[in-house]
């Protein structure tokens, strides 16, 4: 039991370092993040003017 489960481990972490690895090759993970930094901007604008969420 103890080998089958390091079998699964192994193949899970090599099936998610592949589809890692295809994303940021696709430029879809550099998307994602400037999409993220352009809200989180924003919510900070928000604040900084509102001097809160309130």
């Amino acid at each position: 039991m103890k080998h089958r489960d390091g079998i699964v481990a192994s193949l899970a972490f090599t099936l998610s370092v592949t589809l890692m690895a295809g994303l940021v090759g696709t430029g879809a993970y550099a998307h994602a993040a400037g999409a993220e930094a352009a809200g989180y901007q924003a919510l900070f604008h928000v604040v900084a003017t509102k001097g809160g969420l309130s």
